[in-house]
């Protein structure tokens, strides 16, 4: 008896004493809910500190309103006292409370005798007018963009179409809006990658040395593969051509014929470094896509449909995002993040940790990566992208077995010291030379507009 009450009494202690910070701020905890009512909630902020989410105090008490671009919906997510909280709004809910720092005495104190508090204003990365000019450029099409600062990750637009308005949030749930405009597509989405994965086929194969930079390679318009004909876009053959015109005319023979001979674990092992696989580290939901593993490779086939973008891979905007931001960094690998920091009510600035970016390719597969999406926006098949500044890029078609092609562009600009990294889907959008390049056109002018 002396022993179980001893084990009791560590159990509770462990729930009652060290768990407890973790408990009362647990979304679930219902206790917050009459907490609350009695709590100005924070702010949630744009990096030019533009207004996304406020609370104002009404009659009823204090109100939660969204107040930003609804193309920012997704991100920010709301906080509904009866449909709970979604995005920003749920990963950043005890720094928005004011209950992740400070005395939890004084805390008990206050609700004890029904005083209320200031929570914690917070600062994103969203740049709010560039954000306007992703869901402009965007504009009624269905799929996603992702913009990042290829430097640091900072995410500086996301864009999911269709979009919602949180005000409508009850007629939404009850079936009276979109379907699917819940779903953020630009980190939860999951395609087949089509085309632009042959950027990493190609950085695979130089960070392996199975090819140089110099290797040319006899298109025919085909190539069979153990029985599997895959063959370019209407048939074309090129001839005798470079690695780097074959990223540029999206050769579906060259690639497939590259990808069939490189070693399974090679392929695999560079498409991690690049973060395919796995879930982002970001604070909002984000899906992990899919990567088939080495032994799923062990057939040229199934990795000659990979080296197209084809098969059993599937990724999202914001993976292809940051892949892009790695070619733009010169190998270096950088974490998605969406905070730039928090504002306590006193006025206290508590900046978010920095991250430390990682080499992930050696500079002279990045470089010549590059070159190959620098040919590929200026005289391949994502020229329609192109802007009096160089482009660097690659447009994707990727078959999908539910209707039309999904769209797809992957670039970063200005090429040469590039200000953002950028992913877009179109779904069912047909010829991504005729659709998504055109999207990444308008969204550059953009940021030359803005003078990013």
């Amino acid at each position: 008896m002396v022993g179980f009450f001893f084990l009791l009494s560590l159990w509770m202690g462990y729930w009652c004493v060290i768990q407890a910070p973790y408990l009362s701020t647990h979304p679930r905890n219902p206790r917050l809910q009459l907490v609350e009512s009695k709590i100005r909630r924070g702010g949630i902020y744009a990096r030019g500190g533009e207004a996304l989410s406020v609370t104002t105090e009404a009659e009823s008490g204090f109100v939660r309103s969204f107040v930003g671009p609804l193309s920012a919906a997704h991100v920010v997510g709301y906080s509904h006292p009866r449909y709970g909280k979604t995005g920003l709004e749920a990963a950043w809910n005890r720094y928005l409370l004011g209950v992740a720092g400070g005395s939890q005495l004084a805390r008990a104190f206050y609700e004890a005798i029904g005083w209320g508090w200031s929570g914690w204003d917070a600062v994103t990365t969203l740049d709010a007018r560039l954000q306007e000019a992703a869901a402009a450029a965007l504009a009624g099409h269905q799929g996603a963009l992702v913009a990042l600062d290829p430097k640091d990750g900072s995410i500086l637009a996301m864009v999911s179409q269709p979009g919602y308005d949180p005000a409508r949030l009850a007629a939404l749930l009850e079936g009276q809006g979109e379907e699917g405009s819940l779903f953020n597509r630009a980190t939860q989405g999951q395609y087949p990658p089509g085309s632009t994965f042959k950027i990493i086929v190609l950085a695979a194969a130089l960070e392996s040395g199975a090819i140089k930079p110099d290797r040319l390679f006899d298109d025919r318009g085909s190539v069979t593969i153990d029985g599997r004909k895959i063959q370019n876009a209407n048939g074309r053959a090129y001839g005798p051509i470079a690695i780097d015109e074959a990223l540029a005319y999206s050769s579906n023979a060259v690639f497939a014929e590259l990808a069939s001979e490189l070693d399974p674990r090679a392929l695999y092992d560079v498409a991690v470094r690049l973060g395919f696989g796995a879930r982002p580290p970001l604070e909002i939901a984000a899906a992990a896509g899919r990567l088939p593993r080495p032994e799923e490779l062990e057939s040229a086939v199934a990795r000659a449909e990979v080296g197209i973008g084809q098969g059993a891979l599937l990724v999202t905007p914001l993976q292809m995002a940051l892949a892009a931001a790695v070619v733009a960094n010169g190998g270096w690998r950088v974490e998605p993040r969406l905070l730039v920091g928090f504002r306590t009510p006193n006025g206290q600035w508590q900046p978010a940790p920095p991250v430390q970016p990682e080499r992930v390719l050696a500079p002279g597969t990045a470089q010549v990566v590059k070159q190959a999406m620098v040919a590929a926006a200026t005289w391949g098949t994502a020229k329609e992208a192109s802007r009096p500044g160089v482009v660097a890029g690659k447009t994707g078609t990727a078959e999908n077995p539910h209707g039309e092609p999904h769209a797809w562009f992957v670039g970063f600009y200005p090429a040469h010291e590039p200000k953002v990294a950028v992913a877009i889907v179109v779904e069912n959008g047909g010829w991504a030379s005729q659709v998504a390049a055109p999207i990444a056109r308008r969204f550059f002018a953009a940021v030359d507009a803005l003078d990013l």
